[in-house]
């Protein structure tokens, strides 16, 4: 994995998840972080689990928790692994926690599906501690940041700061497409408002933005292919 934090942005079904999938196809260390609990729950070739949060401890209640936490002690010397953990609230906490067994468990990546709903927009100290460490300062311990999300206002300054490298799938909101225009050159951001199904910009550091309809037809929602 070369890039620090991928982010992927685009309106609901028009491939961005699926990108995601493709894109961890060829890591062997997976953490995939599932707030929606649907066709994420059916994906082949990961390992499903449940963790819930207790507010009251600050934890993972240790019956659903526990057997996560033991499976991926199990990996910590380098084997390969892919992990989908399911949350259904709470969702800044549960992440902070994964953010915590990512930096322990090093050289993986952490895939967030719908980001916005775990890193809202707000001050930089909003942003708890592990998930900052894992934005700004992750590879250092080579653990890699992905993520998606309906709109890019949706995900935390300091994520969007830290991208080296974004794929804009299809947006329309005013304010998502000024957005796109902050690093696209102005025929492609035109192009975002149509850009069909599966088609993406793909925009990164240092890089010359591109049009990109090589996967169209090849990849699939639910990443089962």
């Amino acid at each position: 994995m070369s890039y620090a934090v991928q982010l992927f942005f685009g309106k609901s079904f028009t491939g961005k998840t699926a990108r995601m999938l493709h894109e961890l196809r060829a890591a062997p260390r997976v953490l995939l972080v599932d707030p929606k609990c649907g066709q994420l729950a059916k994906l082949k070739g990961y390992k499903h689990f449940w963790p819930r949060f207790n507010d009251e401890t600050g934890n993972w209640e240790a019956k659903e928790g526990e057997g996560l936490i033991n499976f991926l002690r199990r990996h910590r010397s380098g084997s390969p692994f892919k992990v989908a953990i399911h949350v259904r609230g709470f969702f800044r906490p549960n992440l902070e926690i994964v953010c915590l067994l990512a930096m322990a468990l090093k050289d993986c990546v952490l895939a967030v599906d719908e980001m916005g709903l775990f890193v809202p927009p707000g001050p930089a100290g909003a942003l708890p501690p592990r998930i900052t460490s894992v934005a700004v300062s992750g590879t250092h311990d080579r653990v890699y940041l992905m993520g998606t999300a309906q709109r890019p206002s949706l995900v935390h300054g300091t994520i969007r700061a830290n991208a080296s490298r974004m794929l804009w799938y299809r947006l329309s909101e005013r304010n998502d497409l000024e957005a796109a225009r902050q690093y696209l050159p102005d025929d492609l951001a035109a192009r975002v408002p149509s850009l069909p199904d599966y088609v993406c910009v793909d925009w990164t550091d240092g890089g010359e933005p591109f049009e990109d309809s090589s996967l169209v037809g090849k990849i699939h929602i639910a990443g089962s292919r």
